[in-house]
């Protein structure tokens, strides 16, 4: 295990002053990964391997994290110390590569954990107005003092239950009747990563102020680990997980909507697509709370689709600033006369984010509002709001941009770059392939 982490530090540091190195470890990691999940070998025979959940969220790091270097090609041409971005999503890659294929729960904690370094280097090196020292210190604190709960309940099952590795752990009767009061101790530090309503204040904070490969990851990856870590370890509590099904889908649901209202206020764009992924996580957060195998694979179905959407969004909002300079709903209206290639894909991965026909985020939604309608018959008002609202601030976020009056200053916008394009085409693609496969992501 050492000589692996030895040799991913190795071509991590070379990547700093070699572009090329920093693809041929994306390669590395990308062939090891494969080897691990087609062939059913673990590497050091206790600490890696790879199951369909973390299979696909590790292709989904590869994916995003290969855009956010097709993002950031002005980097490279005024040479904004590229080498060191290069570096930094290296060690962000090595970081979730092993956060989602550990094995041992103390070093799922660590690699957890040490995802926070590489994007608050993103925010605070490659950010926009001086407030994003204020976002870095809020994603720092709120996930720090989240997750003590998360290491005390750890090494109080470790010691409890003989071992750390999660393939290995036994939970009898008496056992389970004994962890009660650890369960919420355990996703707490998930709830705040997710993030669900009451501790998501960090999220809109960090997207506003980071660059756009910043709110690539941060929407495409890190707010998947919340899942990730609640569907590794309800499953060692799954008698318990009833007890505080209520307070999660109610949770999910409720907050839910909540921030579907505050959406609709919105006059930042960075700011309603950060405040939408809130809402669209609380689904999956009700979904997981429901405890049933729809809700618990529709999760990942949902963390795939809104990944991918999510961080398109955002390169579109990227695209938008970088021509206009200001983020304002109120300043770039009109879009349509000015960039109507570019409005295509605002309409495509608009209606992605409200979860219409022909994407994968359909799919994740209906199999999750099943899931909990299973759960709760009652819910179902809540869930027709929930749908109604996630249309209206996704159409508002459409119209608001691409019709109106377009304010003088910008008459000069020019429409978009082939990269661009390539870079849309490269997120809208599995999005819309992935839903003919769903039956390789069912578990």
């Amino acid at each position: 295990m050492l000589k692996f982490f030895f040799l991913m530090m190795g071509l991590m540091l070379m990547s700093f002053s070699s572009e090329f190195m920093a693809y041929f470890l994306y390669f590395i990691l990308l062939s090891l990964g494969w080897l691990m999940y087609y062939s059913g070998n673990i590497v050091s025979q206790s600490f890696l391997g790879l199951d369909t959940l973390s299979w696909f969220l590790i292709l989904l790091t590869f994916w995003i994290i290969m855009l956010m270097h097709l993002s950031s090609h002005g980097y490279k041409l005024y040479n904004f110390y590229y080498q060191k971005f290069c570096f930094v999503l290296m060690f962000m890659m090595i970081l979730l590569f092993l956060t989602f294929s550990t094995l041992d729960m103390l070093s799922f904690y660590i690699f957890f954990e040490g995802s926070l370094i590489p994007i608050y280097l993103l925010i605070i090196g490659w950010g926009y107005q001086p407030e994003r020292l204020q976002a870095g210190i809020y994603l720092l604190l709120y996930t720090i003092f989240a997750s003590l709960p998360l290491l005390v309940s750890i090494i109080f099952m470790g010691e409890f239950l003989g071992g750390y590795n999660f393939s290995m752990l036994n939970f009898s009767f008496e056992t389970m009747h004994s962890m009660n009061f650890w369960f919420f101790f355990s996703i707490f530090a998930f709830l705040v990563k997710l993030p669900a309503f009451y501790v998501h204040l960090w999220l809109p904070k960090a997207h506003v102020e980071a660059p756009v490969a910043g709110s690539m990851m941060l929407a495409g990856v890190l707010l998947k680990l919340g899942c990730y870590g609640m569907m590794r370890l309800m499953g060692f509590f799954e008698g318990k997980v009833n007890f505080l099904s209520s307070m999660l889908v109610s949770l999910g649901l409720l907050g839910g909507i909540m921030v579907s209202f505050i959406c609709l206020r919105q006059v930042d764009l960075k700011a309603l697509i950060a405040y939408s992924s809130v809402s669209h996580m609380g689904l999956a957060l009700g979904g997981l709370g429901s405890w049933g195998l729809w809700g618990y694979s529709s999760c990942l179905y949902t963390c795939v689709a809104h990944g991918l959407c999510s961080s398109g969004l955002f390169f579109l909002s990227g695209v938008v600033y970088e021509r206009s300079g200001s983020r304002s709903i109120l300043i770039n209206k009109g879009m349509l006369e000015m960039m109507p290639s570019m409005s295509f894909w605002w309409f495509m991965y608009c209606i992605g984010n409200m979860a219409a026909p022909v994407v994968l985020n359909l799919v994740g939604e209906l199999g999750l509002i099943g899931s909990i309608l299973s759960f709760s018959f009652f819910s179902m008002l809540f869930l027709m709001f929930f749908s109604f609202m996630g249309a209206c601030y996704s159409l508002y976020l459409f119209s608001s941009t691409q019709h109106g009056m377009y304010f003088s200053g910008i008459r000069s916008l020019s429409d978009g770059l082939v990269r661009e394009y390539l870079i849309l085409f490269l997120h809208f693609y599995p999005l819309f392939f992935l839903i003919l496969e769903v039956d390789m992501m069912t578990f």
